[in-house]
């Protein structure tokens, strides 16, 4: 009997360089998960893609746009969460991420444009 063996590659330019990253946090402040400028997610159609690894139902992680000192909450992802948003970024339109406790907290993102 033949084997019959498969391969599927994906290329495009539309899928991020850096494919899925992690952050792993362990402090409330207020920190860049993606910095619009030095992660390269450009044009109006990109998106982003944020879930919290944490198995916590009570630890969470704001989610903003803005810069660290001056953003607007547009989520809250408690352990197993995760987000699928467009994002045009731009200036001063950074994803800043603020973690409820100072316990270690994994995000996964991927920014596709």
């Amino acid at each position: 009997m033949a084997t019959v063996t498969a391969t599927i590659g994906l290329t495009s330019r539309d899928i991020s360089d850096n494919g899925l990253s992690s952050k792993t946090y362990a402090s409330t402040a207020a920190a860049e998960l993606i910095d619009y400028s030095e992660d390269d997610i450009t044009g109006d159609a990109a998106k982003v893609y944020v879930k919290n690894t944490s198995s916590s139902s009570t630890q969470y992680v704001e989610v903003a746009i803005g810069t660290t000192g001056s953003h607007v909450e547009i989520a809250r992802l408690y352990g197993g969460d995760w987000m699928f948003i467009p994002y045009t970024g731009g200036a001063s339109a950074d994803i800043i991420v603020t973690p409820s406790t100072t316990d270690s907290v994994t995000l996964e993102y991927l920014g596709i444009y």
